[in-house]
């Protein structure tokens, strides 16, 4: 996994077109709430949290796209139809190639995005690592 030193490392080596989309849905979640917060972890990856994780930026392909990984997808809803598991138990993604593509699920995605973000209100207790914890005990 490639190494950056901070947010705006991570950016700037990314191709323009994936940039663009990223830049894009950074700003679209920096406002989403008040609260919500912006961390670099890992050397690599941009997560966004509001009481906790939200979501992250996942996968970045230069042909397929970037994911848009939602740390505790499995207990959203899925309404808009957009979140694909792959295989994971946990997390859910949205996998967009351009900035394009993104805008014409925007809405759905920002749907998804306070749902995250009232799940974490509801539910102070059931934190990420909690969660994870639970479900290494049971298999």
């Amino acid at each position: 996994m490639v190494q950056y030193s901070d947010i705006d490392d991570f950016f700037a080596h990314q191709t323009p077109e994936i940039r663009q989309l990223l830049q894009y849905v950074r700003q679209l979640l920096l406002v989403a709430d008040p609260k919500m917060r912006e961390r670099f972890m890992y050397n690599s990856l941009p997560f966004y949290m509001c009481q906790d994780y939200v979501c992250y930026f996942g996968k970045i392909h230069k042909t397929k796209g970037v994911e848009i990984c939602f740390v505790k997808g499995f207990v959203l809803s899925n309404e808009q139809g957009l979140l694909e598991d792959k295989g994971r138990k946990l997390i859910r993604g949205i996998t967009v190639r351009n900035l394009q593509e993104f805008k014409e699920i925007e809405e759905g995605f920002l749907e998804i995005v306070q749902e995250a973000i009232l799940f974490n209100e509801i539910h102070p207790e059931k934190t990420f690592a909690k969660i994870m914890f639970e479900k290494r005990k049971k298999t």
